[in-house]
C-alpha cells in the first residue's frame, strides 16, 4: 500500500466537485439526528445513495431486520462509535446488500468513528482489483479501519490532517482524511 502520508503533498483535491461540496451539508444533516427514526433512516439512506452512482434498494422485506431495526443501528453507531459486525452486515442487507453503502450511512452519522468503504479504497488497500464478492467482506471493511487507526496515530499525521482540511476547505474526520486522500490515489 502507498504511503497517504506521502502523497498528501501532491493531491489535489477540487473543491468545486460535487463530492467535495455536498460532504459538510450532508455531514451537519446528519450531525442535528439525535436519534434515527425510520423516517430519519429512509431518508439517510436516499441521501447517501444520492451521493454515490448507484441507485438505493432498501430491501426490509428481505432481510432479518426492518427499517425500525436499521434506525435502531444507527442511532447506537452515532451513540456509541461501534458496532458488532453482525449489525454492520444486517444494515448492508438492507441497503442494496453492499457494505460499501452500509458504510457510507455508517460515515455520516458517526464521522470520526466509521471510515467510508468502496472500490477504489479496496483497490489503494490491497493492491488488486476490487471485485464485489472481495469488497463485501466485513473483515476488509474491518482491516481498514484497523489501518486508519494506524496510520492516525503515526508522527506527523496532525499536519497531513491540516493540510488536509486545507485543501477541502472545512473540517473533517481524521478517517474522512485519509479515505479521500487514498480515495483521490486510487489508480
Amino acid at each position: 500500500m502507498k504511503d497517504v502520508l506521502q502523497l498528501e503533498p501532491n493531491t489535489h483535491i477540487p473543491r468545486g466537485n460535487s463530492y467535495i461540496v455536498s460532504y459538510p451539508y450532508i455531514l451537519a444533516h446528519f450531525q442535528g439526528i439525535k436519534v434515527f427514526s425510520e423516517r430519519e433512516f429512509v431518508c439517510a439512506a436516499h441521501i447517501v445513495y444520492g451521493w454515490m452512482p448507484t441507485v438505493l434498494n432498501l430491501n426490509p422485506d428481505r432481510t432479518p431486520i426492518g427499517l425500525r431495526q436499521g434506525a435502531e443501528v444507527l442511532t447506537e453507531a452515532k451513540n456509541k462509535g461501534r458496532l458488532r459486525d453482525d449489525d454492520i452486515e444486517l444494515l448492508a442487507k438492507l441497503v442494496n446488500h453492499s457494505l460499501v453503502g452500509a458504510s457510507k450511512l455508517l460515515h455520516f452519522t458517526a464521522p470520526s468513528a466509521f471510515a467510508i468503504w468502496d472500490s477504489k479504497i479496496y483497490s489503494f488497500i490491497f493492491e488488486q482489483p476490487a471485485h464485489n464478492y472481495r469488497v463485501n467482506q466485513l473483515h476488509k471493511y474491518r482491516e481498514y479501519m484497523l489501518r486508519l487507526k494506524q496510520i492516525s496515530s503515526r508522527t506527523g499525521f496532525e499536519a497531513f490532517h491540516e493540510s488536509v482540511k486545507i485543501k477541502v476547505g472545512y473540517e473533517v474526520s481524521a478517517m474522512r482524511a485519509i479515505e479521500l486522500v487514498m480515495f483521490l490515489n486510487s489508480g
